[in-house]
């Protein structure tokens, strides 16, 4: 064992190995698929909204979540980790 307190940031085996590329690679297009998604969703967004005289990009920016409202930001937080861990461990998912 590593005396080091910071050892847990080394691990005993390289973090990518040859054999993980795919996997790797399947979860940067997860990602990046999920951003897309949520790129052109808030632009649609907002684009509808200014079409009705309401702007809300300040509102957005300062909006403070109720616990119901973060309670469901934390599902799809954890929803979208699973689907980028499955990705990395080469585990289908359906979510």
């Amino acid at each position: 064992m590593n005396a080091d307190p910071k050892s847990y940031n080394k691990p005993d085996r390289n973090m990518l190995l040859e054999s993980d590329v795919d996997s790797l690679a399947q979860a940067v297009v997860t990602l990046t698929q999920e951003l897309w998604v949520l790129a052109d969703r808030q632009l649609v967004t907002e684009a509808v909204l200014a079409k009705h005289g309401i702007d809300l990009a300040e509102e957005v920016d300062l909006h403070q979540p109720d616990e119901d409202l973060q309670a469901k930001l934390d599902d799809r937080s954890r929803a979208i980790m699973k689907r980028v861990f499955n990705s990395l461990a080469g585990i289908s998912s359906d979510e």
